[in-house]
């Protein structure tokens, strides 16, 4: 009776783990999404209002979603030490104490080059180096999300698989 319970629950515990697999996936599906509507945002603010980037940063970390708004409250409170950093540095930072935001290295750099260019050129500047990294963010996530869509299945199923794999084994 012990060894059956125990069998179920090295199942239950893989098929978990499978699951999670499924849920991170979708999450970083939904993070990429959120990360194109901050930039939406952000080209429209930049380009046709001229908002200042300390209050864009404040709009951003309350309007977008979390994992996104923390990184730009992040962006926001390093803020303070503009002057003495770049922007560029300040936004680089930000970005590396945000591993909540799921990123691949590609993904990490496409979104840091916007640090560049924030704050440092003109509107016309800005709003086309958003619409680059929007681009490209977009094509992240539509590849996240074919990922997804193909590894959703097989993540849940190795999960199970292996958990009445190993179950069969110690039984």
């Amino acid at each position: 009776m012990i060894r059956l319970i125990g069998a179920i629950l090295i199942t239950a515990g893989a098929g978990a783990w499978g699951v999670l697999s499924v849920l991170r996936m979708r999450r970083r599906v939904s993070i990429l999404h959120a990360v194109c509507g901050a930039i939406e945002i952000m080209k429209s603010e930049v380009y046709d209002r001229l908002t200042p980037m300390p209050e864009l940063m404040r709009m951003l970390s309350e309007d977008t979603p979390y994992p996104v708004s923390a990184f730009f409250a992040r962006v926001r409170e390093k803020m303070g030490a503009l002057g003495r950093r770049s922007f560029s540095s300040l936004w680089g930072a930000a970005l590396a104490e945000s591993p909540e935001l799921l990123l691949t290295d590609f993904e990490r750099r496409a979104l840091g080059e916007l640090g560049y260019f924030l704050g440092r050129y003109d509107a016309g500047e800005q709003k086309s180096a958003l619409e680059r990294v929007q681009r490209r963010m977009e094509e992240y996530a539509r590849r996240a999300e074919a990922e997804r869509d193909r590894k959703a299945r097989v993540h849940a199923f190795l999960g199970v698989a292996a958990g009445v794999f190993v179950s069969v084994l110690l039984l």
